[in-house]
């Protein structure tokens, strides 16, 4: 017996041992989960549309990243090691999610057992806890499913004991590790539970399984986007759910692995931009809402739907601001030396393929929400890589730099619109305010520039202020931003706006002649704001 536990122990050693890559582990499990989709899809063959084949793959693959996350902090805790180690165990492991079907497979000679999430009251789920799922309700058959989760729960709390040969935390992770396996499982009930406790519609003792179906899997509009057909409600009102909490699993993960990169990564993300970007899906939503007021509606998924679109966003732009990073090395050793490749905090290899890593999230961020919004994100991804890196590195050229800024920043307003127009797509968006914020974005975010004169100046990079000078350069932005305000008034035809634009235009003109090139943005975002408050209210209210 001592011999196989020494013998198991260096095998686990021998994959603590083992290092993966961010981007090969992400993608790895990827593929992993897209073959149990696979496998399930041939034995049982069904009529699946694209949209419904996507929101079946997300379920799983958001699924089972957070379990395996929590997997990952469970170990780490006690074990006491770095997070990173486990890599590689965990992405071995991950192959254990391809068995359930095939072990259905062995049992039925053909056929896959339906394992839907245990929905049901409260004391019938305490019930299941006790028994280890030794009650379950009629039609539903955990056999595959079944044997996986045992396995995995004895699996983890086995590495533990074997790591530590401590009794004590062989029993406290086995019992840790099952509760958060089966809260998983009956994830949707608790939510439920939860649910009905806030809005006060009835006592959580009174939840059965038919409200947790209601909840989750009626047919709830969210704003303006295209009902699905009712297979998929479920994992889609479930996927909207999932997603944030996956995202706060990875940043605590992140946060333990290095509490130095993940911090370098927060500072770096540029927080007015952050509020810009908020602002520009406001905008979106604005606009959707004034041209499709009948599709606006309220409920718990809808306000998901657009906290995930923000959150995605955010990725992103971090995204973007890493792969700007990347390509601008140079001028960062002269301007941004706090940065975290001019730091060391992060290695060039490293730091891209975090990059990536953030826009493949903003990308799942996009797709819970619906496959034209993830195609957006490839669309601002692409934008945002032509701006910053070769061959193209468009940032060199003055106007097209800030032209290519300003779509990039019009494809998150009509994120904020889609949500409203639906399958009406850009029918009812006005041109007018489209070809305003082209028009005010290619003529303003010039003023970021001014902090990176002398590294664009060594790198090469003819940017307005390096072309003309800080003080002619100035000026140039200061008339183009006053412009701006000024094109408001007939582009709108609205000339209840003209001494408003007047007096906040002149204002961002003395703004931008006066104060420090860091304290630009935040100044002019600030009369861009006031501005657009008192637009509102003229136009609509």
């Amino acid at each position: 017996m001592r011999k196989i536990l020494a013998s198991a122990e260096k095998i686990v050693d021998a994959l603590f041992e083992k290092k993966v890559g961010v981007l090969v582990w992400a993608m790895s499990f990827a593929g992993i989960v897209g073959l149990r989709t696979f496998i399930e899809g041939i034995v049982v063959p069904v009529k699946d549309t694209i949209p419904g084949i996507v929101v079946d793959y997300l379920h799983y693959l958001i699924f089972f990243l957070i379990l395996f996350l929590l997997v990952w902090l469970i170990l780490k805790f006690f074990l006491k090691i770095q997070p990173e180690k486990l890599a590689f165990l965990l992405l071995a492991a991950a192959w254990l999610i391809i068995f359930p079907p095939l072990f259905d497979l062995l049992k039925t000679g053909g056929q896959i057992y339906w394992s839907f999430y245990l929905l049901d009251n409260i004391r019938a789920l305490m019930s299941q806890y006790i028994t280890v799922f030794g009650n379950l309700p009629t039609g539903v058959m955990y056999f595959g499913t079944k044997i996986l989760f045992i396995s995995a729960v004895i699996l983890v709390s086995g590495i533990i004991f074997l790591k530590t040969k401590d009794s004590l935390k062989f029993l406290a992770s086995l019992l840790l590790t099952y509760t958060v396996f089966f809260i998983l499982a009956s994830f949707p009930s608790w939510l439920a539970y939860i649910y009905y406790f806030l809005a006060q519609n009835k006592p959580i003792s009174e939840v059965k399984s038919f409200h947790v179906v209601e909840l989750f899997g009626g047919p709830k509009q969210i704003f303006g986007l295209p009902a699905l057909d009712m297979k998929y409600v479920f994992a889609f009102n479930l996927n909207q759910i999932y997603y944030p909490v996956l995202l706060f699993l990875l940043c605590w993960l992140f946060w333990l692995i290095s509490k130095q990169k993940f911090l370098a990564v927060l500072k770096n993300s540029r927080l007015p931009q952050l509020i810009y970007h908020a602002g520009l899906l406001l905008v979106g939503l604005g606009l959707g809402f004034l041209a499709f007021p009948d599709n606006f509606n309220l409920n718990i998924f809808s306000l998901f739907t657009v906290f995930d679109l923000l959150v995605a966003i955010v990725l992103a732009w971090i995204a973007s601001v890493i792969i700007n990073d990347v390509h601008d090395y140079g001028i960062d050793m002269v301007s941004n030396a706090w940065r975290p490749l001019q730091q060391s905090v992060f290695g060039v290899k490293e730091y891209h393929d975090f990059g990536v890593l953030l826009f493949l999230l903003s990308l799942l961020g996009g797709l819970v929400v619906g496959v034209k919004f993830a195609l957006v994100f490839v669309v601002y991804q692409f934008l945002a890589w032509a701006y910053s890196a070769p061959p193209f590195r468009l940032k060199q050229f003055p106007v097209i730099a800030t032209l290519v800024s300003s779509l990039a920043s019009l494809l998150i307003v009509l994120l904020g619109f889609f949500i409203f127009s639906g399958d009406n797509n850009i029918g009812g968006l006005p041109w007018r305010v489209m070809l305003l914020l082209v028009l005010a974005l290619t003529l303003s975010l010039p003023i970021k520039d001014f902090k990176d004169i002398a590294g664009d100046k060594k790198e090469g990079v003819r940017t307005i202020p390096v072309i003309f000078g800080e003080a002619n350069g100035r000026l140039i932005v200061a008339s183009g931003i006053f412009i701006s305000f000024m094109a408001s008034v007939f582009l709108l035809n609205e000339f209840r706006l003209f001494w408003w634009a007047v007096i906040f235009g002149a204002a961002a003109f003395w703004i931008v002649l006066n104060k420090k090139p860091h304290q630009l943005f935040w100044w002019v975002m600030g009369a861009v704001a006031i501005y657009g408050v008192i637009l509102v209210k003229i136009l609509f209210l």
